[in-house]
């Protein structure tokens, strides 16, 4: 009998044990996902918020921040109430209140569809541009353009960039490109010396490299590129991510500091 109830012991023992080790191992792994999960999290925000952060130590006055994403959506003909379809769905995402008329513009081949408002720190800008080629009337590509400027507070471009992200994801378009922008002002005029240390500074707080430099006196241009974006351009076999443009104002007597990824887009 007691040869017997220590052989159950056993069992029950071992059948615990095994148990447990099951139920830990379930535990650890459980911990490592969401640990893994939290990091990769921290990652993403963490590189998206640096950008920010490393405008802010350019020590500038009147600071603001742009986001302009150029995307291709569908093809083929889109009404006019089709298109604002579209602009209100992106207002609604970025809590942008469309109180008045939105625009249809047409020339030749080329039509534009857009919505503009103006406000005290920021302006908002949502517009369709549609290209009719001229070889077939029947083929037109429509392109999706939103840019938004932000006067003060520039850490909320970080949050817009997420949000029209996912908005351009949720429409389906089929290419885009994203440009965020900060602007400053410095009193007086830099000396070149004073330029390229403003340069390395924001390019080394973004962990990044120069990669091409330009100094045409009143333009000093500088193109770099960090590991920590994904999107990069090729230019004369450099990867670049980063534009950097500081030019003076002899009226003003101000020097503009210019950051962009992946480079200044002048596109409007």
């Amino acid at each position: 009998m007691d040869k017997q109830w220590e052989h159950f012991s056993n069992k029950l023992r071992q059948l615990f044990s095994l148990r447990r080790t099951k139920y830990t191992l379930y535990i650890v792994i459980v911990l490592w996902v969401a640990v893994g999960t939290q990091m990769l999290m921290n990652r993403f925000f963490r590189e998206e918020f640096r950008i920010t952060e490393a405008f802010v130590k350019s020590d500038t006055e009147e600071i603001q921040s742009s986001i302009e994403i150029i995307a291709e959506y569908q093809s083929g003909y889109l009404s006019k109430e089709e298109k604002e379809k579209v602009i209100y769905s992106l207002a609604d995402e970025i809590g942008l209140t469309i109180d008045d008329d939105i625009i249809l513009w047409e020339e030749h081949n080329r039509s534009e569809c857009y919505f503009f408002k103006q406000a005290k720190q920021a302006s908002s800008e949502i517009k369709i541009v549609s290209i009719q080629q001229e070889e077939d009337s029947t083929l037109i590509n429509n392109y999706i353009i939103t840019r938004i400027i932000v006067k003060q507070g520039i850490e909320s471009i970080d949050k817009y960039k997420q949000i029209l992200e996912k908005a351009f994801n949720d429409l389906k378009v089929k290419d885009k490109q994203i440009t965020l922008q900060f602007e400053g002002n410095r009193e007086g005029n830099l000396s070149n010396t004073q330029k390229h240390e403003m340069a390395k500074l924001l390019v080394e707080e973004l962990q990044g490299e120069i990669a091409i430099e330009y100094d045409e006196g009143d333009l000093y241009t500088v193109y770099a590129y960090t590991g920590m974006l994904n999107e990069y351009i090729i230019s004369m076999g450099n990867k670049i991510n980063i534009q950097i443009a500081i030019t003076y104002n002899e009226l003003t007597n101000k020097t503009r500091i210019t950051m962009a990824t992946p480079i200044l887009n002048d596109s409007w």
